[in-house]
């Protein structure tokens, strides 16, 4: 398994929580929503650092790059 794949499989799978935790949390309310836990998430200024970081270094390998990955 390449370092590539791993990469892509982990961001796959965060994707498919954050669609599991929409889906749930429509059927049971007393569960936090998507929009809350990103409004509560964001609240601290490291955490928005993190997530700034997270998201540049992801369009930057997944974009930028050119790396194939949606070809």
């Amino acid at each position: 398994m390449s370092t590539r794949f791993a990469t892509l499989a982990v961001f796959a799978l965060i994707a498919a929580a954050a669609t599991g935790l929409a889906l749930v949390s429509t059927r049971r309310p007393s569960l936090i929503t998507l929009p809350a836990l990103l409004a509560r998430v964001t609240e601290s200024r490291a955490c928005r650092l993190v997530l700034a970081l997270v998201w540049a270094w992801l369009g930057w390998h997944l974009f930028a790059r050119g790396s194939g990955a949606f070809e």
